[in-house]
Parts: C-alpha cells; sequence; structure tokens
C-alpha cells in the first residue's frame, strides 16, 4: 500500500520540484515550465490568427494572397532569429495553370421581390463580364437524353438543379468537446483501422443542392445522400452538364447545401477552363429556397449580378520552410507543420490559419525561451492541401522518399503523377536525408484543445508519448489511440514510413460550422486553446529534439501501399 502510494506521488512531486519525471524519458521540466509559461502568459498566437486571417485571408493555393500571406509569415520567423527561411518551389505545378481571385460579387434578385442574395463563386470559375440579368430555371436533366430536352432553351438563363433542400434544426449542441466517455473509446481501439477523417460529420457533410462533392466523414458516419445526378452518373455526367450549360450560354448555376443557417460549403476544381465554362455561385439554403419554392409556384425570378474574377497565368507554387538549428544532433530533423491554404468563402482562420499560427508560435517559444536543442527543428507550412495533399507530398518526394512508376501505369494516372504518394504505387526509393528524420507533428483539425494523438498504427511510441504527455495532463492531454486519422499532411510522412502524428483536438464548432464553410473565420477560434496548443507541441517538439534515440518507426509501406 505505501509502496504504491509514493509511484502514484512520484510524478507530483517531480512536476513541483522540477526533477526529472521517473521513466525511460529524460524530461526536463525546468525547460518545460519556461515552455509552457512562455505559452501560456506571453503567448502572441491570437495575434498570429488575426494577422494571417484577417489581413492576409483567404489564402486560396495560386493566388496573390497566399503569396502574400507566405512574406509575412516568413518576416515573422526572421524577426524571431529562425534561420533558413525561404519559400521552396514544388518540382510539379500539379495542374496549378492559373491562379485566381474574386474581386467583385454583387448578386441580387430584382423579382417578383428584390433581395439581396450573398453567396461566393466556385474558385477558378468564370466571372459575368459585366452587370448581367437573368431569369432562373430549374434544370433536373439526371442523364444526357433528359439534358437534350433542354437544348436552346437556357441561353441567358441562371440554373439551379435541385429542389428546395430540406433544412434540419440543430436540435443538438453544434459545439462539442470530447467526453470522458469517448476519450476512453478512443484509447481502447486495438487495431489502426482505415482511418478516421479530419473534417466531416452528420451535420458536416449534408446533401448537396446541384454544388460540389460532399467531403468525406468520419468512420461511423451514417452515408449521406447524395444529389440526383450522383445518383445516376456520377461526376462525369456532372462535368458533362456543366460543359453543356456553358455550350447553351446559361448565365451561370447557382447550388447550396441543406445545412442552412446561413452556411454554405465552398470548393473548385483548378483544372477548369475559364473559356468553356460559366460562373457557379454557392449560396445560403435560406436564398436558394426561397428561389426554388417561388419558382414552384410558376413566378418568374429575375437574378442580377455583377461578379469579377481574375486569373493569374503560372502562379508560384511553394511551400514555406524555417529552421532553429539543433546543436550535437543537428543534422537530424524534428519537423512541425500545417496547412497554409485555404478556401476563399472566408478567412480560413479555423482551416487552418489557426494551425499555421499554432506552429509559428512553436517556434517562437522555443526560441523566446532559449531552450537548448540538440536536434534542428523545421517548420513546413504547405500550400494545395485543400486540392489533395499536395505541397506536403511535393516536399517529402523531394527530401524524403518518393514512389518509383508501377511498371505499365501511366505517369500521370492517380492525379498527383509518378514518384508521388496518390499517383501509382510502385517501389519505395528512400532518400539519404530519410534516416536522418526523426517525426513530423501536424495541426489541422480547428482550434479546439489537444486531448492526445492518434498513433497512426505506431504502437511503439505510445509509452514515449504516454510520459511526454504527462506535464501536460493538466491541459486536458491524456489519451493515445491507435488509430489512424486521414485527411491531412501528416499521411504525406507516414507515406515514406517516416513517423507522424495528427493530435486528437476537440471538435467545438470544426465540424458543423467552420470547415470549409463561409463562417470560417477569426470568431471560430478559442483563445485558450489555441495557447494550449502551442503550448503542448512546443513541448513535444523540445523532447523530441532532444530524445537520446530517434522515435521508433513502423515497417516501410511495400510497394502498392500509401500512407494509413
Amino acid at each position: 500500500m505505501i509502496k504504491k502510494q509514493c509511484c502514484w506521488l512520484a510524478p507530483a512531486l517531480a512536476l513541483f520540484v522540477g526533477l526529472p519525471l521517473w521513466g525511460a524519458e529524460k524530461i526536463n521540466l525546468t525547460d518545460i515550465n519556461k515552455i509552457k509559461a512562455e505559452g501560456m502568459q506571453h503567448s502572441q498566437v491570437m495575434e498570429l490568427n488575426s494577422w494571417l486571417s484577417d489581413v492576409y485571408g483567404p489564402r486560396l493555393t495560386g493566388s496573390p494572397t497566399v503569396e502574400q500571406a507566405a512574406k509575412w509569415a516568413m518576416d515573422k520567423m526572421k524577426e524571431w532569429g529562425l534561420v533558413n527561411v525561404k519559400m521552396e518551389p514544388w518540382t510539379n505545378r500539379n495542374g496549378f495553370e492559373r491562379g485566381w481571385t474574386n474581386d467583385k460579387f454583387y448578386v441580387q434578385a430584382v423579382s417578383p421581390q428584390k433581395f439581396a442574395i450573398p453567396g461566393t463563386p466556385t474558385a477558378w470559375t468564370p466571372g459575368t463580364k459585366g452587370l448581367v440579368s437573368g431569369e432562373v430555371v430549374m434544370v433536373t436533366a439526371n442523364n444526357e437524353a433528359e439534358l437534350a430536352k433542354y437544348k436552346g432553351k437556357l441561353r441567358g438563363k441562371w440554373i439551379i438543379t435541385a429542389p428546395a433542400p430540406d433544412v434540419a434544426a440543430f436540435w443538438t449542441a453544434p459545439a462539442t468537446r470530447y467526453t470522458n466517455e469517448e476519450l476512453a473509446a478512443l484509447e481502447k481501439a486495438t487495431t489502426p483501422g482505415r482511418g478516421r477523417v479530419l473534417g466531416g460529420g452528420p451535420q458536416a457533410a449534408p446533401a448537396p443542392a446541384g454544388g460540389p462533392p460532399t467531403p468525406a466523414a468520419p468512420a461511423g458516419t451514417p452515408p449521406q445522400p447524395r444529389p440526383p445526378f450522383g445518383r445516376r452518373g456520377g461526376q462525369q455526367f456532372a462535368n458533362s452538364r456543366n460543359d453543356f450549360f456553358a455550350a447553351e450560354g446559361a448565365l451561370g448555376v447557382i447550388s447550396t447545401i441543406s445545412r442552412g443557417h446561413g452556411l454554405y460549403v465552398i470548393g473548385g476544381n483548378r483544372a477548369t477552363d475559364p473559356e468553356k465554362s460559366t460562373p457557379r455561385i454557392t449560396i445560403a439554403a435560406e436564398h436558394y429556397g426561397r428561389i426554388a419554392r417561388v419558382i414552384g409556384k410558376n413566378q418568374p425570378v429575375v437574378i442580377e449580378a455583377d461578379i469579377k474574377n481574375t486569373y493569374y497565368p503560372n502562379p508560384p507554387m511553394f511551400n514555406i520552410v524555417a529552421e532553429i538549428p539543433g546543436t550535437d544532433k543537428a543534422d537530424e530533423i524534428v519537423m512541425l507543420g500545417a496547412h497554409f491554404d485555404s478556401w476563399h468563402a472566408a478567412t480560413g482562420a479555423a482551416d487552418n490559419g489557426v494551425g499555421s499560427c499554432a506552429m509559428l508560435e512553436v517556434m517562437r517559444i522555443l526560441k523566446a525561451t532559449g531552450v537548448r536543442l540538440r536536434r534542428t527543428v523545421r517548420i513546413g507550412l504547405w500550400t494545395g492541401e485543400e486540392q489533395g495533399i499536395i505541397g506536403s507530398r511535393e516536399y517529402v518526394a523531394a527530401h524524403y522518399a518518393r514512389r518509383q512508376p508501377t511498371p505499365g501505369v501511366a505517369a500521370d494516372q492517380g492525379g498527383a503523377g509518378a514518384g508521388r504518394f496518390g499517383g501509382p504505387q510502385g517501389p519505395l526509393e528512400l532518400k539519404p536525408e530519410h534516416a536522418k528524420f526523426d517525426v513530423y507533428l501536424n495541426l489541422d483539425n480547428g482550434s479546439g484543445a489537444l486531448r492526445g494523438v492518434y498513433l497512426q498504427g505506431n504502437a511503439a511510441v505510445a509509452p514515449i508519448f504516454r510520459e511526454w504527455m504527462e506535464p501536460f495532463r493538466s491541459m486536458g492531454m491524456t489519451t493515445l489511440t491507435v488509430l489512424n486519422t486521414r485527411g491531412t499532411d501528416h499521411q504525406s510522412f507516414d507515406a515514406a514510413g517516416l513517423p507522424a502524428f495528427q493530435f486528437i483536438q476537440d471538435k467545438i464548432e470544426y465540424e458543423v460550422v467552420a470547415h470549409h464553410t463561409n463562417m470560417d473565420t477569426y470568431e471560430r477560434l478559442q483563445p485558450n486553446d489555441c495557447m494550449k496548443m502551442a503550448t503542448i507541441v512546443a513541448g513535444f517538439a523540445y523532447l523530441a529534439a532532444n530524445r537520446d534515440e530517434l522515435l521508433p518507426r513502423k515497417p516501410l509501406p511495400t510497394a502498392g501501399q500509401g500512407g494509413s
């Protein structure tokens, strides 16, 4: 009984007096306490978030704004004393032949009643070339034969392609934190599984009404209904239908999602040919529904619009990197990262300005405290994540490993190209830097507090992370799960056989309100959570940088396998 009590008191006593914790890991609590004090008492994370979202948002990949934001971030890191600060170009443009911005958006119903229609044009679609006006028509064609019936009838018309959606009330609280029971369930998982997808959810993925494809939902989410064209022909018919609308001279296509409450989801296809496309506009269900219901009463709805979108040929494609040099193990790398790009209906604060700013704050904390770092700590801020985790994949392919083309498979099959994860899965070719890489830590799930780590199937790191979490238990870091999580940049490193992890985060409103929506603004952020986030990651980076050995790795993926 006495022995058990002493073992229980040891960690608490160590935290109080600043001694190393008992266990296999060497934890300098004096330095950890410096990190905690700097991160929680002198935080700059919310000021960084305001700059990146309010001043330099949104940050659509390939736009002038994302380049301006990158220069701001680099200036901050130079100000803090980081070295090797640069914009590192991608080696492959990955189809980004055009940058794009929306410079003007005016849409108004003028009859039978006048009302403003807030919305956002889909990325890479053209504008209206001045003020235009036309009647709204509903085109519910589900196949080529049905579509042909509209030939010669669409010139000068605005098009909607589905009836008014049903909008459910928020019967459950939109903002939630993990309960103890939910965290316990994560702990009890025994197999990694295919992976939980970040940024989905039952309320976050409603049925589109003629809109872009719905983001994938986490494992266990009930299947969501698909739009009519999805049931009968898939994306191929949707694309041919849009080509038909453009050829017929339609003014544009208006879409929504059934989430309602003023929210809508935005997206876009960088391969859109502005000469063969029409303006595409996304609006909230409330305005879409009003238009659709009035049309259903055989009352014409006329909309006028003036939308200006600008294209930028061959924009620079890049990632942002910077370092704090290590000492005796400076050639070994601890890497922190987050995606820097965003969609454009809002300022990209929660997805993923907050992750980028937290990682910037981590670097500031490590420099401000002056703690000794044996390994080099490097930050990577990625663009192109929203189009398929491209920036981090390009970085991994350039520095650590790439896939050789599968014999007999075209180099561009799979969308990402040969040698890049997500493309043909041939043999893995390791580069010299691969052996010197320690760990990659990623943030990309909103501004919720960190509650633990997805182990990504790497059970060998569990006892290490368990000890690393102990100084941060009072901040809510309690949970390790063997589960995988998918949908963000840690996958690029994991696919190369490198230790790479995403943190478990409280959901808050991320999936319901912020993810890819017109409400992804600074107001979605939780300041205390953001401070804790940066502080905990700074502690993990410090502990990784000063550990005697590199973190254990999973077996290398074999040919045909990608990351978990």
